[in-house]
């Protein structure tokens, strides 16, 4: 049997020297972004993003597949153009507003985005402050800055974020210390699910993100999203049932002047008792997903589309499904 050969690049990008030499360059670059103003921030990550949507083409298929399947075959590809451009500025965005605000600290948090008066004493959040539960939300917006709103709640609990490891351990190592502050834990999802269990029996928050595909053997089920079944994890429902805890979606979304908002959602298991109680599960996370894809549609530019979210489809016959999908049956 013929063995599997890696190209030079990959088996570069795979050497822990060149993982160092990548952590160094980014480290050097959250000193050099951390003293420029805001303004120059933005324009930096703006050029960056447009450089890096027009030579991906192989996200640019992926996002005109999935812009595809959800506004249909006949949606202009000049807006498919404009939303993809919209996915790689939010990234780019997040990426260099979390460099340029370390350390991170209230007022830098506040001075990019705004959050309600008063949010924290609201009766809706009233449970989650005293008893823990779970925070939901997807790559919206700016998602890292939304980890960051733990410096500017001093009453919360202690409160983790499950993030996703990248196959690199010096570059994760990294992110990690960029991510952890004001006693916020990260934690990678690969285990993830005993580190939720165990902050949510504590009464602590767990935070994750629940827009990407999570196959049959991960513990995926297939709940719908902007349209059309997706394999999602059911980990937050699980957490939520178990323990009997509330679950709110938590969003970080941008502005005209290129700053950003907290949307807070109610606590989606109000009234679940009236399900049944085997049907309980897959009905919070409907309610997440339609959350979540409400906000999606009402402004496109602001979610990830170059992610496979349809990677699992449970039909053999690809039907709607992208063409990068593939059948994994329940």
């Amino acid at each position: 049997m013929a063995k599997h050969r890696t190209f030079p690049l990959q088996r570069l990008r795979r050497a822990r020297v060149f993982q160092y030499v990548l952590v160094t360059i980014a480290l050097s670059a959250v000193r050099i972004l951390g003293a420029l103003p805001a303004r120059w921030v933005l324009r930096c990550a703006d050029a960056s993003a447009l450089f890096v949507a027009l030579v991906n083409t192989r996200a640019r298929r992926i996002a005109y597949e999935n812009l595809g399947v959800v506004f249909g075959a006949d949606f202009p590809r000049a807006e498919r153009r404009r939303i993809f451009h919209g996915t790689y500025r939010n990234l780019l965005r997040s990426a260099l507003i979390l460099a340029h605000v370390q350390p991170l600290t209230e007022a830098k948090w506040r001075r990019w985005v705004d959050m309600p008066e008063g949010i924290e004493d609201e009766p809706r959040f009233a449970r989650l402050v005293k008893e823990g539960g779970l925070i939901v939300s997807g790559h919206l917006g700016n998602w890292e800055l939304l980890l960051g709103m733990r410096v500017a709640f001093q009453r919360m609990p202690k409160t983790v974020f499950l993030a996703e490891a990248i196959p690199h351990e010096i570059i994760n190592a990294a992110l990690m210390r960029l991510r952890s502050h004001a006693d916020l834990l990260t934690a990678l999802r690969r285990g993830g699910a005993r580190m939720v269990a165990r902050v949510v029996s504590e009464a602590g928050i767990a935070g994750l993100l629940i827009d990407r595909n999570v196959r049959k053997s991960q513990g995926g089920i297939y709940v719908p999203f902007l349209g059309l079944e997706a394999r999602t994890t059911p980990l937050a429902a699980w957490a939520a049932l178990r323990y009997d805890k509330p679950i709110h979606t938590l969003t970080c979304l941008p502005t005209p002047d290129g700053r950003y908002r907290i949307e807070a959602g109610d606590d989606v298991t109000l009234g679940i008792e009236d399900v049944p109680e085997a049907q309980r599960q897959y009905e919070i996370m409907r309610r997440l997903n339609h959350v979540l894809g409400e906000q999606i549609r009402r402004d496109p530019t602001i979610w990830q589309w170059r992610l496979k979210r349809w990677k699992s489809r449970p039909t053999e016959a690809c039907g709607r499904y992208p063409r990068y999908s593939e059948h994994d049956p329940d």
